[in-house]
């Protein structure tokens, strides 16, 4: 098959569709890529991909055309632009630029859904399917960012997102709970809709059952600390439980919430309790996964972002560890099926703090809890799982 990805975001900024990409070519498709310049990781464009460098590039055996954006920087005004800015320059692209050639076009989306865009006039253009994998939920992933649905900006990126999501033929969704919001808020129609979970590179399995005995139980969070995370849960968690306990949470990972979280945890006099690592480049991941004894998975409660399921679950599950979560939706629920570990519901930091003292006392009872996990990943969120299942997608 000769597939048209479109994903604003893209390596060097690390994402699965760096992953997809790379395994849809070696699987022998023809793979070709229209993003922006990187900038997530730190919200600035490096220098060789300024004054026109690098905006044709062979990477992951695919061939990538970058269009320019407006850097993100830090804060919503420079978020808003820079979404706003691949929008109308890959719209362009779509528009007067050479129609691909192609027999499916596909587009990850996270946020903003807006980067629908050029796959749909490509759509239109070429006569192709359109297949969007839902990673993020809009408008409702705008509610990070403190904007009410009675607001005019919201009203009008409701509409506009329905519509994309209503023009593609098929629309991806990686947790079920995302099937009633885009039934029942975007009006999409339920055939439409498939559920494809996302998948977690099998790079731990060195690990598995592989702890580091330190004399005390370490908790890892690692991901993007921002609001949705809701790191403030683990800090108010971790405030809770007897000083005199043997146990450190090490935070790993940036966001625009990291400053508060620092500032939170000095409030509270937690520096000897809490590890705020900031950003370690990916090759480095591995060696905290190993450090960590139990894996700590919040997100936020009170609207339909706190029902997804987070891709760091399925790279937890995989180190074959014990998870510790304060969440709702399908990750609540992966937990207790897989008994992988103990679950609260969403911002509940007293409960959290009652789980992972249990954790803390009762440690080596939950080694078998972290293999369950690791048995439930092979069965459900494995490359290979999650490959079959998009390409019957992408070829149906």
């Amino acid at each position: 098959m000769v597939i048209q990805i479109v994903s604003q975001f893209y390596y060097p900024d690390n994402f699965k569709i760096n992953e997809i990409t790379e395994e849809l070519t070696k699987l022998g498709h023809e793979v070709n890529v229209l993003t922006g310049l990187p900038d997530y990781s730190t919200g600035k464009i490096p220098k060789e991909y300024k004054l026109f460098k690098n905006r044709k590039q062979e990477l992951f055996g695919a061939s990538i055309k970058r269009v320019p954006i407006t850097a993100r920087r830090k804060g919503v005004i420079f978020r808003a632009l820079n979404y706003a800015s691949f929008i109308i320059t890959s719209f362009l692209h779509a528009i007067f630029g050479k129609k691909p050639d192609c027999d499916a076009i596909f587009v990850y989306e996270t946020s903003p859904v807006f980067q629908a865009v050029p796959a749909i006039i490509w759509k239109n253009r070429t006569g192709k399917k359109l297949v969007l994998y839902c990673c993020d939920l809009w408008p409702e992933s705008m509610k990070a960012w403190g904007v009410k649905e009675s607001n005019l900006v919201f009203k009008m990126v409701k509409s506009f997102s329905g519509w994309l999501y209503r023009n593609c033929d098929v629309v991806a969704i990686t947790s079920k709970p995302f099937r009633h919001y885009l039934i029942d808020v975007c009006g999409v129609d339920n055939k439409k809709i498939v559920y494809l979970p996302q998948h977690a590179d099998d790079i731990y399995k060195d690990i598995v059952g592989d702890y580091d005995d330190n004399g005390v139980v370490d908790f890892l969070f690692a991901g993007n600390v921002g609001a949705v995370q809701n790191i403030d849960c683990i800090i108010e968690a971790t405030a809770l439980i007897n000083k005199d306990k043997k146990f450190k949470v090490h935070i790993l990972g940036d966001g625009s919430e990291l400053d508060n979280c620092k500032k939170l945890t000095s409030s509270k006099g937690l520096g000897d309790k809490i590890i705020l690592h900031g950003r370690v480049p990916q090759m480095e991941t591995k060696k905290y996964y190993k450090m960590a004894d139990c894996f700590l998975l919040t997100l936020s409660s009170g609207n339909s972002i706190g029902l997804t399921l987070p891709a760091k679950a399925q790279g937890y599950l995989s180190a074959g560890k014990p998870i510790v979560a304060a969440i709702d939706g399908e990750a609540n629920e992966m937990i207790r099926i897989a008994n992988c570990g103990e679950v609260v519901k969403a911002s509940d930091a007293k409960t959290l703090a009652e789980k992972m003292s249990l954790i803390i006392d009762n440690f080596d009872k939950y080694k078998q809890k972290g293999l369950n996990g690791r048995r439930y990943y092979e069965e459900n969120y494995t490359k290979e799982i999650f490959m079959n299942s998009l390409l019957s997608i992408l070829k149906d």
